[in-house]
């Protein structure tokens, strides 16, 4: 089971990896840097790790999407995957604009989710290879188009675990998204979980461990760990990560 990191940077890659992880997940915004060509420029190509950028379907084309994943593949062949996500977008870049067609960063989520449906068909139908793609799926028809394409699918624990796309998710091709809040020292973090992600939840190192040992037997092909609160929580996860794949 591969464990990918959430939100890290490029210079963070070393350092994840000496810590047991198998990948790390760029995450989409207008007012950063591209990651695609900071990991063309710093990739190691020596390293067993996935370089996983996120990207809103509407701020690029299938095609465009195609010949910069067929480049970065020139560099290092089979490094680079995409998280394609219909976009959430964050308070600071609802005025950013630059997007050109009706979808854009004040679309509704339904709307979104529509073009992203459409994406995906138009990407099927293009003839040229295709990125290894992951959907972020936040609905079943998301889903239901992911699998109709046979794109892999990146999706919420809570929607994995009370079955709500389907009976037998694909969990070969699937990632399982959440967010562990680690007790530690015999106590928990002071932490109001009703703010936190959706997916978050509060583990022990144990109940964690069996948790993920879990998953593994369910044959997923791997989980997508973030630390909430970031500040206080990620290094905990990290230490943990690498404990566990030790």
């Amino acid at each position: 089971m591969k464990i990918y990191y959430f939100g890290g940077t490029i210079d963070m890659v070393d350092m994840l990896y000496e810590n047991g992880f198998d990948g790390n997940l760029f995450l989409a915004g207008s007012k950063h840097p591209d990651d695609f060509v900071k990991i063309a420029r710093y990739m190691d190509i020596k390293k067993d790790f996935k370089y996983m950028v996120a990207i809103r379907s509407y701020a690029i084309s299938p095609q465009y999407l195609s010949m910069i994943c067929a480049s970065i593949n020139q560099i290092a062949p089979e490094k680079i995957q995409v998280n394609l996500i219909s976009g959430h977008t964050k308070e600071e870049e609802k005025n950013v604009g630059g997007i050109v067609g009706p979808i854009n960063d004040l679309s509704s989520k339904i709307d979104k989710s529509k073009y992203m449906i459409d994406f995906l068909e138009t990407m099927h139908n293009m003839k040229l290879k295709k990125p290894d793609l992951y959907v972020s799926c936040s609905n079943k028809y998301t889903y239901e188009t992911a699998k109709k394409y046979n794109y892999k699918t990146i999706l919420q624990y809570s929607n994995y675990f009370t079955n709500e796309y389907e009976e037998n998710i694909d969990l070969q091709d699937s990632i399982i998204s959440f967010g562990p809040i680690l007790k530690e020292n015999g106590e928990y973090p002071d932490i109001d979980i009703s703010k936190s992600p959706e997916d978050s939840g509060f583990y022990t190192k144990d109940s964690l461990t069996l948790f993920l040992d879990n998953l593994k037997k369910s044959g997923v092909y791997g989980v997508l760990i973030y630390g909430w609160p970031w500040e206080t929580e990620n290094e905990k996860i990290i230490k943990f990560i690498s404990d566990y794949t030790k």
